[in-house]
């Protein structure tokens, strides 16, 4: 019955918009489209958040993504109030927001993407913190400068999407965006330090860490989460390795996270 009274909501939106001078439709049409879209709310730890979801990819981050990983929600639960935040793929700005409901004195959210960035956005603006998010549609590699961005699609936050360095490896559309080592982007960003980071990027997570030699040094750094799919049965994987070097040990303190996501910690 929904799905019915959906397509005859839309055949009359069509067929309002068809009765309407040309140059009128397509205003209209994108004002009614930017109304309709729907919005869910998530609630983390007795607080709400509202999200926009103009996709299917959308609809899964606000819907699962709030509990699909615990061992996250728990991780980012325990910063203190005065941290600061940095979260490398930050997609529609889910866990950007779920820091920033913890008081956060600055969170910087980093996502290439441009359609994604424009969702994490609306999202940190619809829910008030641009006081606290800083939203920055750049990219994050070992060295600074210029890569290509390779879209499979307009759908926030798909996995299909990648960072690329070699002009043969692009299949599909490729946009162009800067890109910054850490320790460049908290130099430039005049950033003093950096107590949490999270990456995320289907990947390229060690590619980012060896650009960060200064920031993983820096004593005020507690945590780091970092997804890593290299791992095999009985052996520490290379990421394990490196950070060990800097002093950051894997912890299990929020529990096994079950998506590939390691927590480090200082020791």
């Amino acid at each position: 019955m929904t799905k019915l009274f959906a397509n005859f909501l839309n055949l009359m939106i069509n067929i309002f918009i068809f009765c309407l001078p040309r140059w009128k439709r397509l205003t209209v049409k994108a004002r009614l489209y930017d109304k309709l879209r729907p919005f869910e709310t998530v609630w983390f730890e007795g607080k709400k958040l509202s999200l926009f979801i103009p996709d299917r990819t959308s609809v899964y981050w606000a819907k699962s993504g709030a509990n699909s990983e615990p061992t996250t929600n728990a991780w980012i639960n325990s910063f203190d109030n005065k941290d600061t935040f940095l979260d490398i793929g930050a997609n529609i700005g889910l866990y950007s927001m779920m820091a920033a409901t913890r008081g956060l004195s600055r969170v910087y959210a980093v996502e290439p993407n441009p359609y994604t960035f424009s969702v994490l956005a609306r999202n940190v603006a619809e829910n008030q913190f641009g006081s606290r998010i800083v939203p920055l549609n750049i990219a994050m590699a070992r060295t600074s400068s210029i890569v290509s961005f390779n879209l499979s699609g307009l759908n926030a936050g798909t996995a299909q999407n990648e960072i690329v360095f070699k002009q043969e490896d692009i299949n599909n559309i490729s946009i162009i965006v800067p890109s910054f080592s850490l320790d460049e982007f908290v130099h430039i960003q005049g950033i003093s330090e950096i107590n949490h980071i999270k990456i995320d990027v289907d990947g390229l997570e060690f590619e980012i860490l060896q650009g960060a030699d200064k920031t993983l040094s820096h004593r005020g750094l507690k945590t780091v989460l970092v997804e890593d799919n290299t791992q095999q049965e009985n052996q520490k994987s290379e990421l394990n390795m490196f950070l060990e070097q800097y002093g950051l040990q894997q912890s299990n303190v929020w529990g096994n996270n079950p998506a590939y996501n390691k927590i480090f910690i200082r020791k």
